[in-house]
């Protein structure tokens, strides 16, 4: 199937993104991910709010991923929202009570129908073989959405056997999980402890998410990329989900196993930076120079205070010829890394920068 996508990208763009499309959901149906992460899948594919209602239920979530109130969606699906919009919204039905829909207000996108259509039927496939773990997997998802219910969260806990006061850790994975077993490549050190996985849709691709019990340590060498909250109460998962899935941003291949709590100051600008409407200065510093030359492995190296020879290493430059380039770099940044304070900003701003372009999936 990639490699297909791959042909068909230089043919027809856009038959390529409706592959796409249908691999995405592909991937969410061997991973066994709940209804809602799939409903959050297609808010993220279309970039408008999805919605689908079944048995009287109805789950609506925006393109950020949040979920939005039940009692705002239209009480015909497919038609508009009692906003004076004349637009149909597209909606397709899927049989056995399910609906879902794209409150798309302008005109249709190319791949519209096809997320309706792989939705609908991802949604029938895993409600059919929804057993056993798929009910862990569904409670963890509930647990880790922000906006659920109380009442909804203390059934998933319920159903998890989760007590109030025992503190629990979220891990986020990304990386090579084998299909159909979400964190199978990525389980802590803690394996004993892990409670549920479960495969979640997010703005940066498909993560594993996993309860732990306790704090988890990391040992050995991790074989995926793992990001770790804060141990909470289960009334806090949420916030540790978000924690663990911001450290697994900024994780690279020397440094695989991060913790929300040895990035401090760091998390909080990349989330400044996630809230932002345009890249912050010192990050647009270090596209300028990535675009004259530098690469991000030598530009770490520099932030990390390593020497000459080490730095000329990681750019592929003789020493000598690093030393002129050198005396160039604060024209692209905008600041002079050669200085304790340049070296902070540079380290800031590739974090902030890795964070922004993670994808994982």
């Amino acid at each position: 199937m990639q490699e297909l996508v791959g042909r068909l990208t230089s043919l027809d763009p856009e038959a390529s993104e409706t592959l796409k499309v249908i691999t995405y959901f592909d991937h969410l149906v061997e991973g066994r991910v709940g209804v809602e992460t799939m409903v959050r899948g297609a808010a993220l594919l279309s970039g408008t709010v999805a919605g689908l209602t079944r048995g009287g239920r109805t789950i609506r979530i925006d393109p950020s991923g949040a979920r939005l109130a039940d009692a705002a969606a239209p009480s015909e699906p497919g038609m508009p929202a009692a906003s004076g919009d004349s637009a149909v919204w597209p909606k397709r039905d899927g049989g056995d009570g399910v609906v879902v829909w794209l409150e798309r207000t302008g005109p249709a996108h190319a791949n519209d129908a096809m997320v309706l259509e792989r939705l609908a039927h991802s949604v029938l496939v895993s409600s059919a073989g929804t057993a056993g773990d798929g009910v862990a997997r569904q409670s963890l998802e509930v647990l880790l959405d922000p906006g659920s219910a109380r009442t909804d969260r203390e059934r998933a806990a319920a159903r998890l056997g989760l007590e109030p006061r025992t503190l629990l850790t979220v891990v986020a994975t990304g990386g090579a999980s084998a299909p159909g077993t979400p964190g199978a490549a990525s389980t802590p050190s803690t394996a004993g402890a892990v409670l549920a996985s479960a495969r979640m849709a997010t703005a940066y691709g498909l993560v594993t998410a996993s309860l732990v019990r306790g704090d988890p340590a990391a040992t050995g060498v991790p074989t995926a990329r793992c990001g770790v909250g804060t141990p909470v109460t289960v009334d806090h998962l949420s916030r540790s989900w978000s924690e663990a899935l911001l450290a697994l941003r900024v994780t690279t291949d020397r440094e695989p196993w991060v913790r929300i709590e040895d990035l401090g100051l760091l998390a909080q600008a990349v989330e400044a930076a996630d809230h932002a409407s345009s890249p912050p200065a010192d990050v647009a510093g270090v596209e300028r120079a990535v675009a004259h030359g530098w690469s991000l492995e030598a530009l770490a190296s520099l932030a990390d205070a390593e020497s000459v020879r080490a730095v000329a290493r990681a750019a592929g430059l003789h020493h000598s010829t690093l030393q002129a380039r050198l005396a160039d770099l604060p024209r692209h940044l905008g600041f002079d890394a050669a200085t304790g304070r340049g070296r902070a900003r540079l380290h800031t701003a590739l974090i902030v920068r890795r964070a922004a372009n993670a994808r994982f999936g």
